[in-house]
């Protein structure tokens, strides 16, 4: 995996004595980047149009696939799809379709392989 256990634990500030659900929520995320870019950023990279082997995956990878994984994290505990976020003193509350991860995916979308 690209992100730690303990990355994943900083970023998302939730601490678990569950590894295993945490690390199936990054490999999900890494899944899904993966399907995304067309090939495994933790083996290959696209650089200038050509799939590179043993190159550093960039930052915004890692930080995409834990977002992605933070989300999946959430979604835990009955809110599958969906999550909200209450607005202080004004008692509103805003859900937040969270299925979609296009707007993620796309701050990756340089280091994609472009199907033909």
């Amino acid at each position: 995996m690209i992100i730690t256990i303990n990355e994943f634990q900083k970023y998302s500030n939730v601490f678990s004595d569950n590894n295993e659900l945490q690390e199936t929520y990054l490999k999900s995320a890494q899944e899904i980047a993966a399907d995304y870019l067309g090939y495994d950023p933790e083996e290959k990279l696209l650089i200038d149009g050509i799939i590179t082997e043993n190159i550093e995956t960039p930052e915004i990878i890692k930080l995409t696939i834990m977002r992605i994984a933070s989300i999946l994290q959430t979604e835990s505990d009955s809110n599958i799809g969906v999550t909200s976020k209450s607005f202080g003193d004004s008692g509103t509350r805003t859900f937040i379709n969270t299925v979609n991860f296009d707007k993620y995916l796309m701050q990756i979308a340089k280091y994609r392989v472009i199907r033909i």
